[in-house]
């Protein structure tokens, strides 16, 4: 911990050459202005970097060029260092401490949640990534969906006529090789703008988990004690690719169509070796287990958009429609060896798993802005989704040769659901006051049908609601533009995934299942946000949000096995203060630091009302900048994570160093680039399971973090005239539910 505050605090002493600098600017404009000859100017170059952040009213911009240790990685790898991003070792990604985030590519949803969009954000290139936008407090206009907030990330479209393009490849090394690549074209004649990238991704990596549980009776007596490790063996290989074209028909009007396919490819080795003892210590069994599975997801999106804008004044019209199909499979066997040391008579348990599924998007959503006297603005929109799924998983048990039908495993599962929403929204801006309110509302129409098999009867469920989902944005400048105050209020809701609510059970491995739960509820929540912010050089944060019927896992434990569900916390509370400061010593050096604080409480457990647990934790994650001469520049990054503690889990602190190096050459076309990454192989998540019925239970992970990467990247351009941005996609937060 102390190493990562004086990569945060020692730089800080190099603010003081920013008086010298300005004082050397002014002497050299006094000795311009009584220049009396003329001076002809035959080439200049203006060279400016971008700051890594930059605050609007609503969100934080980070521009990804701005870090030279983003080169060569790929989206997660980058939201990893964005601040108040957490993502854990299952790849969940989380806002400011809190899950249910909603991630946009282009404003369009991805249509992914869990390890399926993690395995996409690894697939996709930084080199084709140019902004990213973290929205805590997303105002009516986007789906009320999420009660963490909006990350929306832009990629890079030129707006250059001619043909201009990228080019990217990486290389890195941990204890295996993992490769990835890019490329990014574009072209524009007249009235017809093509575009399209494409990225690859290829990794071997393994991670090695610790789990240790210990039994009690009902008088808390010691009955058994159960040691668990498990090591996996993952490759994953995701080509994706992105392509369209933009038609401007007349100089208001712009027709488009995008498609989007991402081809996932992996497979994966568990070996598990268990000991079960009894309370004197004393080894009762041995279990050795080698799981294997093969699985892919084939998504492909097309996406058709309109805008037209009717006059100079900013009136404006624009819709979307979308569709997007996912095609599962995975396919997993389960091969047990247990000893008993009391008879001494192997015995073997063997299980086969097959697990398609397919899931089907359709979204139509239409948006009107109209601008009023007086910089104020009205703006109106609606949209309905239709979702449509069909999950199957059958097991069978290999017994003497043959396959033999496991059906208390075996279960088919479909799901339709049908959201209807539509909003309104006001702006209005005075000399120091503006003022932003929305009003969104949404329907919810949901049916899931559990199909029956030769034990299990079919079953059906249905939940029908309507929502208000209120957003109030106050912004008042205390001065010049340089100090702002902001006050926020929203209502947000989190919808569970379509997979978390199939009510039977998925096997990770002998010891431990997922099982669905087609009784969620929906979780809300209310927030309340006071921003304070200094010429973009301090940004401060206060924030307190309620939510109700909390979405979160809820692990249980029945005759030694761990399960794993997805439920409904009562009450989470949440309060915390966040702060990002960004200085500059001339243009050599800058320095970022985010940091953040925060105290939790949970109450209301499932089959527990009276339970109640949470905790204080701070955060803290600098970033030092170097910009040297001749094209050279490095970076220096760390993050520290303080000791927390949620609903069943209490996490130990973790600090992550990492250092990159760069070259620019080429007249700056080509750029070559070092990275470092957990230079200490420090990041080891481990903690406590908590109020599980019984039992106490530890977990200690380990994986293959720390890495060297080097990347090379060129740009090409031809052409000079710049052409209008638009956003596209309208299917909501449909993708961000859909879980792997």
């Amino acid at each position: 911990m102390n190493f990562i505050l004086w990569i945060a605090i020692a730089p800080i002493f190099a603010i003081a050459q920013i008086d010298t600098v300005q004082k050397k600017t002014d002497s050299t404009r006094k000795k311009i202005d009584t220049l009396v000859k003329p001076v002809v100017l035959r080439e200049v170059k203006i060279s400016t970097r971008k700051n890594f952040i930059e605050q609007k009213i609503d969100r934080t911009v980070l521009n990804i060029d701005a870090l030279i240790s983003n080169a060569g990685t790929n989206a997660l790898e980058v939201l990893e260092k964005a601040p108040g991003v957490q993502i854990d070792q299952d790849g969940k990604i989380s806002l400011k401490g809190l899950e249910g985030v909603v991630v946009l590519i282009d404003n369009r949803p991805t249509h992914l949640s869990g390890a399926a969009l993690a395995s996409y954000l690894k697939s996709l290139p930084s080199g084709a990534i140019n902004q990213i936008e973290l929205i805590p407090n997303p105002p009516a206009r986007y789906d009320a969906a999420g009660s963490a907030g909006i990350i929306n990330i832009r990629t890079k479209k030129s707006q250059i006529s001619g043909l201009n393009g990228s080019v990217n490849m990486g290389t890195a090394y941990s204890s295996n090789w993992r490769q990835n690549a890019g490329v990014d074209l574009n072209f524009r004649k007249n009235k017809v703008n093509v575009f399209g990238n494409a990225g690859y991704n290829w990794q071997h990596t393994w991670r090695d988990l610790d789990i240790n549980r210990w039994f009690y009776d009902e008088k808390d007596a010691l009955q058994s004690v159960f040691m668990q490790s498990t090591i996996f063996n993952i490759r994953n290989r995701t080509p994706n690719l992105k392509a369209g074209i933009d038609v401007y028909a007349t100089d208001k009007t712009t027709l488009g169509f995008v498609f989007t396919g991402t081809y996932n490819r992996g497979s994966s080795l568990k070996e598990v070796t268990a000991v079960a003892a009894n309370p004197m210590g004393v080894t009762d069994s041995l279990i050795t287990a080698l799981n294997a599975e093969k699985s892919g997801q084939n998504s492909n999106g097309l996406n058709f958009n309109y805008s037209h804008k009717y006059d100079s004044l900013g009136r404006e019209i624009t819709f979307d429609l979308d569709h997007i199909s996912y095609k599962n499979f995975a396919e997993q066997t389960f091969n047990n060896r247990i000893l008993n040391y009391e008879t001494d008579i192997p015995s073997t348990e063997d299980l086969q798993a097959n697990l398609p599924s397919n899931i089907s998007i359709f979204s139509a959503k239409g948006d009107y802005e109209h601008p009023l006297k007086r910089k104020a603005k009205i703006s109106a929109g609606f949209k309905t989704s239709f979702v449509n799924t069909d999950n199957i998983a059958d097991y069978f048990i290999q017994k003497n040769g043959q396959q033999i039908t496991d059906n208390d495993k075996t279960n088919h599962f479909r799901y339709k659901e049908n959201i209807n929403a539509a909003y309104v929204n006001f702006n209005k801006e005075w000399k120091r006051f503006s003022i932003q309110a929305g009003l969104r509302m949404e329907q919810t129409n949901m049916e899931g049908h559990q199909l029956g098999n030769a034990i299990r009867p079919d079953s059906i469920f249905s939940q029908h609601y309507t929502s208000l989902f209120p957003t109030i944005h106050f912004s008042y400048k205390l001065d010049s533009n340089k100090n702002k105050l902001t006050l926020y209020y929203g209502r947000r809701v989190r919808r569970p995934y379509y997979q978390d609510l199939n009510p039977f059970i998925f096997l990770i491995d002998k010891f431990t299942y997922f099982a669905g739960n087609p009784y969620i509820r929906p979780e809300f929540n209310d927030k309340i946000d006071l921003n304070f912010n200094h010429d973009n050089k301090l940004n401060f944060d206060v924030f307190y949000s309620m939510h109700t019927d909390m979405i979160t896992e809820v692990i249980d434990q029945e005759n030694g096995v761990f399960i794993s569900r997805t439920g409904n916390v009562g009450r989470l509370r949440y309060l915390g203060a966040s702060a990002n400061l960004s200085l500059k010593a001339g243009s050599w050096y800058a320095l970022n630091v985010y940091s953040e604080a925060v105290r939790n409480h949970f109450s209301e457990f499932p089959g527990n009302n009276r339970l109640n647990t949470g905790s204080f934790y701070f955060y803290i994650q600098p970033n030092n900048q170097f910009n040297f001469k001749k094209g050279w520049s490095a970076e220096l990054n760390g993050v520290y994570l303080s000791p927390s503690e949620s609903a069943q889990f209490k996490k130990r602190s973790i600090y992550i160093v990492g250092a990159a190096v760069q070259k620019k050459f080429l007249a700056d076309k080509a750029v070559l680039k070092l990275t470092f990454r957990d230079i200490f192989d420090s990041n080891k998540p481990r903690g406590e399971i908590l109020n599980i019925p019984n039992t106490t239970a530890t977990y200690h992970n380990s994986f293959d973090n720390r890495l060297a990467l080097i990347s090379f990247s060129y740009s090409f351009t031809k052409g000079a005239s710049a052409t209008k941005k638009r956003n596209t996609g309208g299917a909501g937060n449909e993708q961000e539910r859909v879980k792997n």
